[in-house]
């Protein structure tokens, strides 16, 4: 087994776990639990479909609420101290979609790439390399590994792994950008999206083939049925964010629909359609970070509604 390196451990702040007795004592749960937690993993999860908005179904493991409370202990007293890359906005600690917008605003030319089966495609080794890497022993690397892992990957529905995901993609993020960035432009990923943007056409198109080859290398594939170009004839569009020459927002479409959505909440049919409100209100609760106008603008038209309707659940819109 090798040594644990704690002088790597604690230039990185990070606990020093030498064996199941010091995993124990950090995360008050017995050494029994953990090993059965992490020699049987599989048997803490329950597995389900939800459908994407492809029509296509998504595959979610969720763990057990015991195995999910030691991964986020894992995810914030480890991963949480680890650093992504720059070009990393999503999932990063304080980071949103606007700050994955914000690099390409006043661009000509935006072109979007999606990493395909992000999660399934990190396998354990990968995973293992990232507790490796940073000075824990291999009996504690391969613990760590088994509490994060499902199937041999990254299960989509934990806590650790849009972190560990990210961390992983460090040297993909890396080579990208030193790829592009001697030639003027913009790189960013938020998770599986992949934009980058720049003021000549040309020089975006060509750089796709490149682009292309470092994900294969870096063990990832494109979904080549959602990459996109979007230049001056056609509408700019970033993890859900519309370009435009005055920033980004919603955009117009998103914003009638949502304005909908709220007159919706006038109509006595709909007084007890709370799952309507809560997604009314998730949206304004956006709009706050990413598009203070348009949330003005619905503030203002909420307020009409008010006045004159008593519907209750209208009423309940700040």
């Amino acid at each position: 087994m090798s040594k644990t390196n704690t002088i790597s451990l604690r230039f990185f702040g990070l606990p020093i776990i030498q064996d199941l007795e010091d995993f124990s004592n950090l995360t008050h749960v017995s050494k029994y639990t953990l090993f059965q937690l992490s020699k049987h993993s599989e048997k803490y999860y329950r597995v389900y479909k939800i459908p994407k908005k492809s029509g296509k179904l998504r595959t979610i493991s969720q763990p057990s609420k015991k195995l999910k409370g030691l991964q986020s202990w894992i995810l914030h007293n480890i991963l949480y101290r680890l650093n992504v890359s720059p070009s990393c906005k999503g999932f990063a600690t304080g980071t949103s979609t606007k700050d994955n917008v914000e690099p390409h605003k006043y661009s000509n030319v935006v072109l979007a790439m999606d990493i395909k089966d992000f999660f399934p495609s990190i396998e354990r080794r990968r995973v293992y390399n990232v507790f490796k890497s940073v000075g824990y022993n291999s009996l504690i690397s391969t613990i760590l590994t088994n509490l994060c892992t499902f199937n041999e990957a990254l299960p989509q529905g934990s806590p650790c792994s849009p972190r560990l995901a990210n961390l992983v993609t460090w040297r993909l993020d890396n080579r990208i950008q030193h790829f592009v960035g001697k030639k003027g432009i913009t790189y960013t990923r938020y998770a599986d999206d992949l934009t980058f943007s720049g003021l000549n056409p040309i020089k975006i198109i060509k750089i796709i083939s490149t682009i292309d080859k470092i994900i294969v290398d870096e063990g990832f594939k494109i979904n080549k049925s959602k990459t996109r170009i979007a230049g001056a004839s056609r509408q700019k569009k970033i993890t859900g964010l519309v370009l435009s020459d005055e920033g980004f927002g919603i955009g117009n479409t998103k914003a009638k629909e949502l304005r909908s959505k709220i007159f919706h909440l006038t109509k006595p049919a709909e007084q007890k359609n709370f799952k309507l409100l809560n997604e009314v209100i998730g949206w304004l609760n956006y709009l706050n970070s990413v598009d203070i106008k348009r949330l003005s603008q619905l503030k203002i038209y909420i307020e009409k509604l008010k006045k004159k309707y008593s519907a209750t659940l209208i009423a309940q819109l700040k």
